[in-house]
């Protein structure tokens, strides 16, 4: 099987990017990046390329993605968030793949009628397109006429060697050792409901005195964040609450098994690798009551799923959560088979690799080529 030369396009300092690039890179593939925002973090062997689409003219712009895939001459362009596949197919005619992230598609009313329109026509241009969730496939079926045979449910995948459950090393740094740890590992935007989190952590606690709020910041909205700030020091939880600034992804299976509960209540989502790398781990998942949320977890068998707004029932999920102590051993041994069978990150990039080198394949001139 020869080696493939990929291109990805997307966020390229966006772990979702980094983590699929670098799979590739690290399995034997020629990678290389190229970000509509800033660098991320690859291993050596992969070439990065910051672009400039979003601050030059469609046409200067267009010009400038022409040639450096021309210098580059990959085998296959993989564009991470469905938009931007739009000046994709205007520079580059060869095999296709698009990965829709969620928000692309569920998000629809943050896009104009033509914005909307030019994004449809390019997804059918591509190869395939992959998504993380049944509700997303049918939607991205429905909603930008692509046939079922075009759309793939691939995973971004666990590392269920590094996200496993066992004790964590941050549970002393953090002086949290006896406390009951609700983690938070969702962004700061309004999209993932922070403030709701932070008034149903309020009133959980004062049931679960040893209750421990954990929220993970990385960039965000700074307003929407400052909001949170004032509340939670408006709401007492000062002592009882830590905002982390960074962490290094390799700390976060540490970060998810100091958690009892793992809480994601965004008013829409597909499927947040952030819950299925906590269940991995053996946190709890408490999630808001979403279509693709459903494929995954039972309310009240293997976690919890909460109706949108409806912050005194997050409160509850959380204090049984940290109280129930047989449904967590119960429920926290299925979570981690559900995510060994069916979210496996080296199984899910295994079968992109396979969709790779068919839609590879299937170029003129590339049969004689393949070994």
């Amino acid at each position: 099987m020869r080696r493939l030369k990929l291109c990805f396009l997307g966020w390229g300092n966006h772990v979702h990017l980094e983590r699929w690039a670098t799979y590739f890179a690290t399995v034997g593939h020629d990678v290389s990046v190229l970000s509509v925002s800033g660098k991320g973090t690859y291993p050596p062997s992969v070439r990065q390329y910051v672009l400039k689409l979003a601050r030059r003219r469609p046409v200067i712009a267009d010009a400038e993605l022409r040639l450096l895939l021309w210098r580059l001459q990959p085998d296959l362009v993989h564009v991470h968030w469905a938009h931007f596949a739009v000046p994709t197919v205007r520079a580059w005619s060869g095999p296709l793949a698009v990965t829709a992230w969620g928000s692309d598609i569920y998000r629809r009313d943050h896009f104009s009628r033509a914005q909307w329109s030019a994004m449809a026509v390019a997804l059918q241009r591509a190869s395939f397109v992959t998504c993380d969730s049944e509700h997303l496939a049918r939607e991205l079926m429905r909603e930008c006429q692509l046939p079922e045979r075009v759309v793939k449910i691939i995973q971004w995948g666990v590392n269920t060697e590094d996200f496993a459950p066992g004790p964590s090393r941050l549970t002393a740094r953090l002086g949290l050792s006896g406390r009951l740890v609700v983690l938070s590992p969702r962004n700061f935007t309004p999209l993932y409901n922070q403030d709701a989190v932070v008034d149903a952590f309020a009133l959980a606690r004062s049931r679960v005195s040893s209750a421990f709020l954990l929220m993970k910041s990385y960039g965000g909205d700074k307003s929407y964040k400052q909001s949170i700030a004032e509340r939670i020091d408006r709401l007492g939880l000062n002592e009882h609450c830590t905002v982390l600034e960074t962490l290094p992804y390799a700390e976060m299976p540490d970060l998810y098994r100091a958690a009892r509960v793992s809480v994601s209540i965004p008013s829409s989502d597909a499927t947040p690798v952030s819950l299925l790398e906590a269940m991995a781990c053996g946190s709890l998942p408490l999630a808001s009551d979403l279509p693709s949320l459903r494929e995954w977890i039972v309310d009240g068998e293997n976690g919890y799923l909460v109706p949108l707004g409806d912050v005194p029932a997050v409160a509850r999920a959380m204090v049984e959560g940290l109280t129930d102590e047989q449904f967590y051993v119960r429920a926290t041994a299925r979570n981690r088979n559900l995510v060994l069978e069916r979210a496996s990150q080296s199984l899910h990039m295994s079968h992109c690799e396979e969709l790779y080198r068919q839609a590879v394949a299937n170029t003129p001139g590339e049969r004689s080529r393949a070994s």
